[in-house]
Order: structure tokens, then sequence, then C-alpha cells
């Protein structure tokens, strides 16, 4: 096998987590999720898979909404500290730091991850408090991972739709990549993309509902922009854009997180272009703790439409030229 980089994967240590759940009094995990700090359990995953590395980042996004700034600012310093602990301890890491708000204090911290701690990329989510990512608060994250070239990690982030839609769990089963995708909607017809040509992000889940519904995306824009007169709205509130919309959506990353679909890379590659898509598997969230994501999606990407050579780039390379 070639080299093999999980460029998406989850992580907590007992330190962090006995803090947030003993002196903050968070309670969102049902039990005690061992499974996110079994370090040596990892490392035989790794192994039995032929995995060399993995990007770890902060498991529980949620843990953040709503939260009171510094109480956030507090906690957030204390997962990148033990995000950058680990790398240290083990060679097979590489460290990701995590940026839930935006603030100026926020931004110092940005700044600490990648100029202090070494981090490679900044995880960021696909909302925050419930505003867009393009509010104009949100635009001194996109520039400074723009200026200092860092990758942005974007995980989905949880928000309230109808009262019944966590019956069933559809509220991270599909909501999830609904949310990436509006986030990613929402940078491009919002102007960030435009603003930021050198901006760099990674979503998870392949991209969310965008590789699938390219051709719809660039009809829309055309349609919208051929007939002004019909949707005013639109115009009213999008930014100006110098190329296609698709242009734009065709600069995010995606990774191959869909659960071991083959199909679902090949759309991801298809759209993003297989140099924009990086080996991923949500690590540790599957049955068997993780096992099963990567098993199935290393034979996934085996049994793509990719090249020897793409594929190879999928599993590594691609990720080593992002960071």
């Amino acid at each position: 096998m070639p080299e093999i980089i999980d460029g998406y994967t989850h992580v907590l240590t007992e330190e962090f987590f006995d803090t947030i759940t003993e002196e903050f009094g968070f309670q969102g995990l049902d039990g005690r999720p061992d499974f996110l700090w079994d370090i040596e359990q990892r490392k035989v995953d790794m192994a039995d898979y032929g995995v060399d590395k993995q990007i770890i980042t902060l498991a529980l996004p949620t843990m953040f909404q709503g939260m009171e700034h510094d109480l956030a600012l507090e906690i957030t310093k204390l997962a990148n500290d033990e995000i950058r602990r680990l790398a240290d301890e083990h060679e097979e890491f590489i460290p990701v730091g995590t940026i839930p708000k935006v603030s100026e204090a926020f931004m110092a911290e940005f700044d600490r991850c990648v100029e202090d701690l070494g981090m490679v990329g900044v995880q960021m989510f696909s909302n925050i408090d419930g505003r867009p990512l393009d509010d104009p608060a949100f635009r001194p994250l996109f520039e400074r991972a723009a200026a200092t070239d860092t990758p942005l990690w974007m995980h989905p982030q949880l928000w309230k739709w109808y009262d019944w839609a966590s019956e069933y769990m559809e509220h991270r089963l599909f909501g999830w990549p609904f949310d990436t995708t509006l986030a990613l909607s929402r940078l491009v017809f919002g102007g960030v993309m435009e603003e930021f040509p050198d901006l760099e992000l990674v979503s998870h889940h392949g991209g969310g509902m965008v590789p699938f519904y390219g051709e719809r995306i660039a009809m829309f824009y055309r349609q919208r922009q051929n007939y002004p007169e019909n949707y005013a709205g639109f115009h009213e509130n999008a930014a100006e854009l110098s190329k296609p919309a698709e242009a734009y959506f065709e600069r995010f990353y995606a990774d191959t997180a869909v659960s071991g679909s083959a199909p679902a890379i090949d759309c991801a590659s298809s759209f993003f272009g297989s140099g924009n898509v990086l080996f991923g598997t949500d690590y540790p969230f599957s049955p068997e703790r993780g096992r099963e994501t990567v098993e199935l999606t290393i034979e996934a990407v085996e049994n793509t439409h990719l090249d020897e050579a793409a594929r190879e780039d999928v599993y590594a390379g691609n990720l080593r030229d992002l960071i």
C-alpha cells in the first residue's frame, strides 16, 4: 500500500474531558467516551490498516455552541495545548488546532496555534452560534487564514431546525452535511472566496451536497444572472462574482469521510478534481470504534475510477501539498 494519511480524525484527551466536565459542567455526551483517548488502540487500528499518520482534531464541536466568550476561549486554549501535546508525544499524529469563535482574542489564539504551537491548520465550524460564515464579523478569520497560508478544516455544526429533527438523529445524519453545504454556499455567494483567492478550506464528509448538485449550482447561478428582473432578492444580497459560481465551489477541498462509498468519492473527485480530495475517515466514529470506517474507506478509494497515481495523491500526496 502507498503512504496513507488520515486527513480528518477526532480525538479528546482524558485530562481535557475531565476538566470540561468537572470544572465547567459540560454534559455533551452520555457516558464516558474513553474510545476518544485510547491512543494505544488507535495506533493498533492504524497499523492494522496501513495508516501511517493521522490529522488529529478536537472532537465534540457542539460544546462551543452558545458558550460565553471567555469560557470558550479558556477551553479552546486548553484543547489546543492538548492536541499539541499528543502530537509531541506520538509521531503518528499531525496537529490541527481549533478556533470556534471570532474575536481579537480568538485571532490571537489562531496566531498562537500557527506560530507557537506549529499546527498545520485550524478547525472551524460551519456556523458560529447560528450565524452564517459570510457574516462580516467573521472576515478576520478568513483574512488571517489566507494571509498566513493556513488551511481551514471545516467541521459541520448543529443548529435548530424542526423540533422533531433530532428524534431519529436526522439533525446529525442529514443536518451536518446540509449545514456544510450551506456554509460553502455562503462563502461563495457572500463573496468570501472572491475576496480571498488564496483561502484553502477542507470540507468534511465529501463536501456535503455540493458535488452531487454541481450542475444545479452552475445552472442556478446562470439563471439568476440571465434574468435578474425575476430574482431581485438574490442580486440585492449576493456579492458580485467575477467568475462563474461553480469556479469558487471547485476551489474547496473535500475529504473521503463518506462511510465507504466509492460512488460518493468519485462524485467528489469529478467535481472538486482529484487533487482536491483528501483521504479522511472520521475515525473513531463508526461501528468497531472507527475500524470499520477506515477499512471501508480504503476499499472505497481502491474501487473508485481514479488511476493509481491519483489514488496515491488522495491517500497522502494532496494533503502533503496542502500543509
